[in-house]
């Protein structure tokens, strides 16, 4: 199942408009819409996660529901608000492109790190639920990085090229 593409027409962006987003260029985004044996790394499937508003399961593993395409087509409306409101000085698309160029995975532990300080020092304050889904949500974002940690063993122990190293050099040949 590949729903990129799916979700990327009801969001109403182009490929050239994602590609910026993330960092790839747009045969690497086509490559990922149309090829099945393409798919986007982990890495990436975050970023495209981040950029939607919707988990990364949605984009091979699970079927968009309902729930999930009122999501994009709102979450796009919003950002379209924003941008009108900005006088275009809040383009999404732009917005992320500069965020991912300029943070690294050190800034970003880092941030995370504070993030998570900053949450159990008001720990206190939250309810017994919210606490309970912090924690499921802390549950899940340490499984996830779990699995990228385990492909990146993988790769190494067999002194293998990423999927992201892959996949840019049959886009840098396009």
């Amino acid at each position: 199942m590949n729903n990129l593409k799916n979700i990327r027409e009801i969001y109403g962006i182009t490929q050239e408009e994602i590609a910026k987003a993330i960092n790839v260029n747009r045969a690497t985004i086509s490559n990922w819409e149309n090829q099945e044996d393409k798919k986007a790394s982990s890495a990436s499937l975050e970023k495209l996660s981040l950029f939607y508003g919707i988990g990364p399961e949605f984009f091979y593993d699970e079927a968009l529901n309902d729930t999930v395409r009122e999501m994009l087509v709102q979450n796009s409306k919003h950002q379209r608000e924003i941008e009108k409101a900005s006088n275009g000085e809040h383009a999404k698309a732009e917005d992320f492109h500069n965020l991912f160029s300029s943070l690294t995975f050190d800034k970003a532990v880092q941030k995370y790190m504070t993030a998570t300080k900053l949450l159990l020092a008001t720990a206190d304050e939250g309810s017994l639920e919210k606490l309970e889904t912090a924690l499921k949500i802390n549950k899940k974002m340490g499984a996830r990085l779990e699995s990228i940690v385990k492909i990146r063993k993988a790769e190494n122990a067999n002194n293998e090229e990423s999927l992201s190293d892959l996949i840019e050099s049959l886009s840098a040949e396009n």
